[in-house]
C-alpha cells in the first residue's frame, strides 16, 4: 500500500491504526500531511454537496406542495364562482328565452296573421342579445302604442342582437330592423306589419 492509500484508509478507519502510526504519517511527514489535508478538504466538499442535494430535494418538495395547494385553491375558487352564478340566476334569462323559442316552435299556427300580445313599455334604451324578433317588436309596439301583425311565422323566430333607443322614433327603429336579412317590416296606421 502506498502512502496515499494508507492515508485514505486511515481517515476512513482510524481504529485500525495506533496513535504512533497516525502521528508518524500525518505529523512528522510533510507529504503525508499535505495528502491528508487534501483528502479532508475533499471530504468536506462532498459532505457540503450532499447537504446541498438534500436541501434541493427539500426545496423541490416544498414547491410541489405549494403548486398543489395553489391548484386546489383555484379549483375551489372557480367552483364557488360557478355556484354563485348559477344560484343567483345569472343564466336564467338565457334559459327562459330558449324555453320561449321552443314553445313558439312547437306551437301550431292556425292563421298566417297573428297579433302579438302587448308587452310592457320599454325604457329609453334597451339592448337585446340573442332575442327573438317577436319579443323585440312586442316591446317596440308597447312603447309606441302599436300592435304587431305577422304575415310570416319564420320572421317571428329570428334571433337578433339589437339596441333599441326609444328617442330615435318608430320610423328610424323600423328602418334599422329592416337592415337585417330576412326581415321586411312596414307601418300601417297603428299596426307594425312583418312580412
Amino acid at each position: 500500500m502506498d502512502k496515499t492509500e494508507r492515508i485514505i484508509d486511515m481517515t476512513e478507519h482510524p481504529e485500525r491504526y495506533s496513535e504512533d502510526e497516525i502521528r508518524e504519517l500525518l505529523v512528522n511527514d510533510d507529504e503525508g500531511r499535505r495528502i491528508y489535508k487534501t483528502i479532508s478538504e475533499l471530504n468536506v466538499a462532498f459532505t457540503m454537496e450532499e447537504r446541498k442535494h438534500d436541501d434541493n430535494t427539500f426545496t423541490v418538495n416544498i414547491l410541489f406542495w405549494k403548486k398543489t395547494a395553489a391548484v386546489f385553491i383555484g379549483i375551489c375558487l372557480l367552483s364557488g364562482i360557478a355556484y354563485a352564478a348559477v344560484s343567483s340566476g345569472l343564466f336564467s334569462a338565457r334559459q327562459e328565452s330558449k324555453v320561449e323559442a321552443a314553445a313558439n316552435t312547437t306551437a301550431a299556427v292556425s292563421t298566417q296573421q297573428r297579433q302579438t300580445p302587448v308587452a310592457e313599455p320599454v325604457k329609453t334604451v334597451k339592448t337585446y342579445e340573442d332575442v327573438t324578433l317577436e319579443k323585440i317588436l312586442a316591446d317596440i309596439a308597447a312603447t309606441y302604442g302599436m300592435t304587431v301583425e305577422y304575415k310570416s311565422d319564420k320572421a317571428r323566430l329570428l334571433r337578433l342582437y339589437f339596441k333599441f333607443d326609444a328617442a330615435r322614433g318608430l320610423e328610424k327603429t323600423i328602418g334599422e330592423l329592416n337592415t337585417f336579412e330576412n326581415i321586411n317590416i312596414s307601418i300601417q296606421e297603428k299596426n307594425i306589419i312583418v312580412e
